[in-house]
């Protein structure tokens, strides 16, 4: 692998909608880090912090419920990245980790 140049499919702006439409379909994997009961719908969260106000790629998304991802006192959307990491202890890429571990075991469970 080229580190100095990633994978077209981790690159800005690569799409993927079937891939977001499976994260849209899963639990809040926030709410599974913390053990706690999910309460309201989920959202697909893309990678924050790539900088140069560049889309992320479909591939670098987390499945976030509403509360945490733009309607609770501490949302990502409201509280911003370092306050959100700094809060609940854990980065977008550990989220990132969990939902793609949560998509696996759905899969797996659907064989």
């Amino acid at each position: 692998m080229n580190l100095l140049k990633p994978d077209e499919t981790l690159r800005n702006g690569y799409k993927d909608p079937k891939h977001l439409a499976r994260v849209g379909n899963l639990g809040c994997s926030l709410c599974f880090f913390l053990g706690v009961k999910q309460t309201s719908r989920t959202a697909v969260h893309h990678y924050h912090g790539g900088g140069m106000g560049k889309k992320a790629s479909d591939l670098r998304v987390m499945s976030l419920c509403d509360l945490h991802h733009q309607k609770g006192e501490f949302a990502f959307h409201h509280i911003g990245r370092v306050a959100f990491e700094e809060k609940f202890g854990i980065d977008q890429e550990g989220l990132i980790e969990i939902t793609n571990k949560m998509l696996e075991d759905k899969n797996n469970a659907n064989i």
